[in-house]
């Protein structure tokens, strides 16, 4: 039988080598197995020691004991990885909140967006984890507010009255919908001034704030309306499509010259966007890269002007329960995203962001 000191040995250079592809500079900091074969740092303060049996591990530990026999759910898999990784590195220094901070911001690409947009500020604290979640919500909010609303707020006072096209709008058409009327009234924009349209191929759309709107059960492929508009928008839509540079390409074309597209979309490859696939296999279809994308809207006219991190501190893993109703409640997914977060914390490997979102402008 091996012995337990060589495979954790082993086991431990792997998450080391697989660190250094992940982390470019990571110094190595978890420690070999002791004669128990356990992992530690080379030296563990009380805090560390601790942080392996909080109540977040005690929670995740009664849950699966709890469900024994649904050790064999992917959400279940899932977070009893995160478990024994948080575990794993409980020796690792946290980050500081000024790295954490260099991670968005080598992440966020202004390019040409029309609007100047100021990097999140937040006070720094000590604990790590509630600073993430500090600097997370002020980045949601700059996301919303000061890029998305703030995009329609400048494009109405520029051209006086705006066309606005939103695809994947679902039901209730999100934020353009009676939740999201105070970041209208909060950035004073006009809405009288759009002429809105909402569409979504599974259900058809209302309840949006603005007077002058269109609702239309459609994909985004079938829809011709006859004329342009001046912005473009669809969230948590382009994953969702396997012919997505198809709809790039028509989406392009629906644009008018100097118009705008705003998307968001997961990291394709990284822990969300693995988590859902896993989770509900026939959903994300797509797949492209940050790269590929711009690449593809560039042969469309299409010129970058806006690309950032996008992290949702508010949706968090909240759909995982109604994909399983009945097994997986909401502080069950919640115990979920705070594993994420405490990994995020010591690697910054960003396993609780969803992905990113961009701004094109329509050039040509």
């Amino acid at each position: 039988m091996p012995d337990r000191n060589t495979v954790g040995g082993s086991a431990l250079s792997f998450l080391d080598s697989l660190l250094r592809i992940l982390m470019p500079g990571w110094p190595g900091r978890v420690a070999a197995p002791d004669s128990g074969g356990n992992i530690s740092a080379n030296k563990l303060t009380g805090r560390d020691r601790q942080r392996i049996d909080t109540p977040l591990h005690n929670s995740v530990r009664r849950m699966i004991l709890e469900n024994k026999e649904h050790l064999h759910n992917p959400f279940f898999i899932l977070i009893r990885y995160l478990t024994d990784l948080d575990e794993q590195i409980a020796g690792v220094a946290p980050v500081s909140c000024a790295e954490y901070e260099n991670y968005f911001r080598k992440n966020f690409l202004p390019g040409n967006f029309p609007l100047a947009i100021d990097p999140v500020s937040v006070k720094k604290q000590e604990d790590i984890i509630q600073f993430i979640d500090s600097y997370d919500r002020a980045h949601l909010w700059k996301m919303v507010s000061h890029v998305f609303i703030g995009l329609i707020g400048f494009l109405v006072s520029r051209r006086g009255k705006i066309s606005l096209l939103d695809f994947g709008s679902g039901h209730t058409c999100g934020m353009y919908g009676e939740n999201g009327r105070f970041l209208f009234t909060g950035k004073h924009v006009d809405t009288d001034a759009v002429t809105f349209w909402a569409i979504d191929e599974l259900h058809e759309p209302s309840g949006a704030i603005f007077q002058k709107a269109n609702y239309l059960k459609s994909n985004i492929l079938s829809f011709n309306p006859g004329e342009k508009f001046d912005l473009i928008t669809g969230h948590h839509v382009l994953e969702h499509c396997c012919d997505w540079q198809d709809v790039i390409e028509h989406v392009a074309g629906l644009l008018k010259e100097d118009g705008y597209l705003y998307l968001s979309f997961p990291r394709f490859g990284g822990f969300y966007d693995s988590v859902y696939r896993l989770i509900s296999p026939h959903d994300h279809c797509a797949d492209f890269s940050l790269e590929t994308l711009k690449s593809t809207a560039g042969k469309n006219g299409l010129k970058e002007c806006l690309v950032d991190v996008y992290v949702d501190p508010n949706g968090k893993f909240d759909w995982i329960p109604s994909i399983y109703p009945g097994l997986v409640s909401k502080q069950m997914s919640d115990c979920f995203y705070d594993l994420c977060i405490a990994i995020d914390s010591k690697l910054l490997i960003g396993y609780h962001h969803y992905g990113y979102y961009v701004v094109f402008r329509k050039t040509s």
